[in-house]
């Protein structure tokens, strides 16, 4: 007949288990930083890091008045195509008093998302 486990037996046993499921998640981590693209620091979003603030003014060939708000929304939308393409996270695209973009970046964006963000979507056939 085999004798039942005591306590103490039953804690440290649950103790050992407890630190493989550390270790392996440790290790998980450490080889995703050493073999991938990881990093030990995690990325801070726009509120925390700070980052860069554009304000793009659309310009219309051959109106006299200003954008409609049909046209920011497009417009609006084909940046945020273009900044999530990109790979940037966490950007705030929004409209300002009716007549700019206002385009929010964390961190300094390198001069190819800039480009891309101030490049005009032309069309001609």
């Amino acid at each position: 007949m085999a004798k039942s486990p005591t306590p103490v037996r039953k804690a440290r046993r649950k103790l050992i288990w407890l630190l493989v499921i550390i270790g392996l998640l440790a290790g998980g981590n450490a080889a995703s930083v050493a073999f991938s693209n990881g990093s030990w620091s995690p990325k801070l979003a726009l509120d925390l890091e700070g980052g860069t603030q554009i304000i793009l003014a659309p310009q219309l060939d051959g109106a006299s008045s200003g954008p409609t708000s049909e046209q920011l929304a497009q417009a609006v939308s084909i940046i945020r195509q273009r900044v999530d393409a990109s790979g940037v996270s966490e950007a705030e695209i929004t409209t300002q008093g009716g007549s700019n973009i206002v385009v929010s970046l964390p961190g300094e964006p390198d001069a190819a998302t800039m480009q891309r963000l101030q490049s005009s979507a032309k069309l001609e056939l």
